[in-house]
């Protein structure tokens, strides 16, 4: 697939069939993602893979952690613990992506925006190899029961979860287009 082409038509598809991606493309997708830009060549990527039965064991977790963590009694955490239990549910492949905090701001900030770049070479290869995308952050990356489930350190920075499988039938094409982008040329004559 042409790049150009792959990154107009690459969208985040929301719903997926039950079909999982054979582990060899899997790990294809996690080759291309570590050939993304990164300073110093740091390579801070962490990948943590959650698949089958592993997905409603994972999430379980996190919600048992966050019936002890929440007010049980308001609605809106009800809500919030089976969002944690069902999520991971989405996609036959869940990928979550994480770092090392660096002690240095700046280093720090390179290492997230390389994990960032990790993260769209992945889903440009997964559409690449016909398989449906998405990326997701909030909540679920915040919860301290996400972090302990996924035994990550106190410096751990989770950058996202990345959903993975096949398209379902019923999943309309996004036809959004993007805006012009404010561009400033500097040194250029016309």
């Amino acid at each position: 697939m042409d790049v150009y082409t792959a990154l107009r038509d690459r969208r985040s598809i929301n719903t997926m069939d039950g079909r999982m991606p054979p582990r060899e493309t899997v790990q294809r997708l996690l080759d291309a993602a570590i050939w993304a830009p990164n300073h110093h060549l740091t390579e801070p990527w962490r990948f943590h893979i959650i698949a089958g039965t592993a997905r409603e064991s994972v999430g379980n977790a996190i919600g048992d952690r966050l019936e002890f963590e929440l007010d049980m009694n308001d609605p809106s955490c009800v809500g919030e613990v089976k969002g944690a239990r069902r999520n991971l549910l989405r996609a036959p492949v869940v990928i979550a992506v994480s770092h090392v905090r660096a002690t240095d701001p700046t280093t720090d900030l390179e290492d997230y925006a390389a994990c960032c770049c990790a993260v769209q070479n992945l889903l440009l290869a997964a559409h690449a190899d016909g398989l449906a995308s998405k990326w997701r952050t909030g909540a679920l990356c915040e919860y301290a029961a996400t972090r302990e489930v996924l035994k990550l350190g106190d410096d751990d920075r989770l950058v996202g979860f990345i959903y993975l499988g096949y398209p379902s039938l019923s999943a309309p094409p996004d036809q959004r287009e993007r805006t012009v982008p404010d561009v400033s040329w500097l040194g250029w004559d016309s």
